[in-house]
């Protein structure tokens, strides 16, 4: 009996296990990527629509641009004091004034005759103090002369009195008329005293209504002058020499009190009124200096006042120009500055792009060393002027950044950069 034989089966090679074991980790790994991919937000972009910046090392400039309008230094408004209708203009608008030359007339009917009886009722009552002035003054002359008279009387009356004193001792003279001249000097000198204590008490009544009296006339002439000026006021004056830049008005035309009625510019001498955004509201103070170039040569203003009131997302400078004022600038000339916050720094610093409206300086994408990806980065950046915004962490020399507008890839989480 044939007993049967048992086959063996062969082993792999190790060289083919080892080459199976390559492929299964590679098909692993492969599938790894790909559900890793896929759960990573990527937005694919061809690398030429994008703006790639390095990161560098250098001197960081701090200063910003900055848009400037040429104004006079010094411009006085010309309003209408009391309203009316225009009755004649003098001057045509951009003449150049002097200071008091009348420039146009107002006329108003009822100004004037409220002019005029606020005239008649002041002077009445002028008259009136002037009248308890003078009655003062008399009262003062009356009592002064009563007594004088008295002063006379005691001296006529202690003259006969000595000499009848001896004529009533040799019996010449009775003793009941010594008596009435003796009594009547008495009287007198009674008379005397009363006198001289009304006297005492007029002059005090009289300083005091005097001195009262001096402040309502000099009120009442204060009104007077008041009245008359309202009345004045139709004539409009300049009140500055200058040029007449502004007179918007035609004759026949009514302007209401206090409506704007033109504008006198000083014109030599200007400043530079600049707008700036609110970011910087904190950096910008008094004595700064900013640089602009006009007509090929480079020039340079200060700052001269901060104006702390923000509207609409900015708040307003006044510059002046260091040394004269530039050849041919003219009002409402605009000029491009840069404004100088602070003194050069070495920092890290990123070339400034779309992309900081977007993240606000929070977080950018950086490129991979492959060259492939971009992957969002968070970064801190501190000061920014018109090239560069200083890099404080989150980067590193050399780095390369996508600079452009993140306005299509906010909510990614990488970029896939293709060719």
């Amino acid at each position: 009996m044939v007993m049967d034989k048992k086959i063996e089966k062969k082993r792999m090679p190790l060289w083919q296990m080892g080459l199976v074991s390559i492929f299964v980790v590679g098909g692993i790994w492969f599938a790894y990527r790909l559900l890793a991919d896929a759960s990573i937000r990527t937005y694919r972009v061809p690398a030429e629509q994008l703006i790639i910046s390095s990161v560098q090392f250098g001197a960081f400039e701090d200063l910003i641009p900055i848009r400037g309008t040429i104004q006079p230094f010094n411009s006085v408004f010309l309003d209408a004091v009391n309203g009316g209708a225009v009755e004649e203009v003098f001057v045509e608008e951009g003449s150049f004034v002097e200071a008091g030359q009348a420039l146009l007339q107002l006329s108003n009917t009822n100004l004037r005759l409220s002019a005029a009886q606020n005239d008649t009722n002041i002077t009445e009552q002028l008259n009136l103090l002037n009248n308890i002035t003078d009655g003062f003054e008399t009262t003062r002359l009356s009592t002064q002369r009563q007594i004088i008279d008295t002063e006379y009387r005691i001296t006529v009356l202690e003259r006969q009195e000595s000499r009848q004193e001896t004529l009533v001792a040799d019996g010449l003279v009775s003793e009941e008329q010594f008596t009435a001249i003796t009594d009547e000097l008495g009287y007198q000198k009674k008379v005397l005293a009363n006198h001289l204590a009304r006297q005492e008490l007029e002059i005090r009544t009289r300083e005091t209504r005097l001195l009262q009296i001096a402040d309502q006339i000099a009120k009442l002439e204060e009104n007077l002058e008041v009245s008359q000026s309202s009345y004045e006021s139709l004539l409009v004056r300049a009140p500055i020499a200058g040029q007449l830049t502004s007179l918007p008005v035609e004759i026949g035309e009514s302007k209401q009190a206090g409506q704007r009625l033109g504008q006198i510019d000083v014109i030599d001498q200007y400043k530079v009124v600049a707008q700036i955004d609110e970011f910087y509201v904190s950096r910008v103070a008094a004595g700064q200096s900013t640089r602009f170039t006009l007509s090929g040569k480079e020039h340079f203003a200060t700052v001269l006042k901060v104006y702390p009131e923000i509207t609409a997302g900015t708040f307003e400078v006044d510059l002046i120009f260091e040394g004269a004022s530039p050849e041919n600038v003219r009002r409402g000339q605009t000029l491009q500055m840069e404004l100088t916050l602070g003194n050069p720094i070495e920092s890290l610093l990123l070339p400034l792009g779309g992309f900081i409206q977007d993240t606000g300086g929070n977080w950018v994408f950086v490129i991979d060393e492959s060259g492939e990806y971009a992957v969002r980065h968070d970064i801190s950046v501190g000061r920014r002027n018109n090239r560069y915004v200083e890099v404080r962490d989150g980067l590193n020399q050399g780095d390369r950044v996508i600079t452009s507008s993140y306005s299509q890839m906010e909510d990614m989480e990488r970029i896939q950069l293709s060719q």
